[in-house]
């Protein structure tokens, strides 16, 4: 079964505008360079923006900027009172340092949940919002009729394993914090894990965000599992592909969200369920 992202993409926002927009705010974003893989996902955002009736500002920045001077630029842009939400579109350039230009962010305006101060407020479950790729995999576990959102309340599935393919600090390690106490075994692949196919039979959730394109496929998993694939890559032929190859999915009962179109369309969405929220 394909789990459609634009369809619960679409239902997220449906329900963002019957609330009542934050007057007056505007959607900031910062981009380096001219990669086409950023502009095209900015363009995401941007058309989100527009469908909710809110500003979306884009700045984009040369590619020689400094750390220092893109810091300083994030703060300038993101400083007025009407910037309700403030985004750095990543990956930025290996010259820049990263956490020192993400930690400029205000933490009121982080709705992509990345400077130390918005992470640590959800590492201990202090803050408003969670990032957008959790909200995510919460969401279409909850479309697969997988809702582990609230662990200790009866019924709730704690006997599920689950696998994040990938520990890296956009994907990996938040969901894997997420989900570790709401399944009964949580199991996070780096990159240093050997045979990771290995791992995969006996899983009933996989989120995958290695960025390896066709990772793993459908006889790796065990029949009925569902697959969560934020991987984005291409193949061999240019086309794009996720993690997770999906041939043979069907006959094994395999739901899974497809590359593009699938854990994308609901990322955007939750960016801007997170400026309602901070805004509200």
């Amino acid at each position: 079964m394909i789990i459609d992202g634009k369809l619960i993409a679409n239902d997220i926002i449906e329900r963002l505008r019957a609330l009542p927009r934050p007057a007056g705010k505007f959607f900031g974003a910062v981009v380096v360079g001219d990669d086409p893989a950023s502009l095209n996902f900015l363009k995401q955002k941007e058309r989100v923006a527009r469908e909710l009736g809110i500003e979306f500002r884009l700045h984009q920045l040369p590619l020689g900027i400094t750390t220092d001077a893109l810091r300083a630029e994030i703060g300038r842009l993101a400083s007025p009172k009407t910037c309700g939400a403030f985004i750095v579109q990543l990956p930025l350039p290996e010259s820049i340092n990263r956490y020192y230009v993400l930690n400029a962010i205000p933490k009121e305006k982080d709705v992509d949940c990345l400077s130390e101060a918005a992470l640590g407020a959800f590492y201990t479950e202090r803050g408003k919002i969670v990032p957008p790729s959790v909200a995510t995999v919460e969401k279409i576990l909850a479309h697969a009729q997988r809702d582990i959102s609230d662990a200790a309340a009866p019924g709730a599935l704690r006997e599920l394993k689950a696998v994040v393919i990938g520990a890296g600090f956009l994907i990996g390690k938040p969901v894997g914090f997420w989900l570790q106490n709401r399944v009964a075994e949580l199991v996070v692949l780096d990159a240093a894990v050997k045979n990771i196919h290995d791992k995969l039979g006996d899983a009933d959730i996989v989120v995958a965000g290695a960025g390896h394109a066709k990772l793993f496929n459908a006889n790796n998993l065990k029949d009925g599992a569902i697959v969560i694939d934020f991987g984005f890559n291409h193949d061999a032929n240019g086309k794009i592909v996720g993690d997770f190859d999906p041939a043979g999915a069907h006959d094994k009962n395999i739901a899974y969200t497809r590359t593009p179109g699938g854990t994308g369309p609901v990322l955007v969405a939750e960016l801007y369920e997170n400026f309602y929220k901070m805004n509200s």
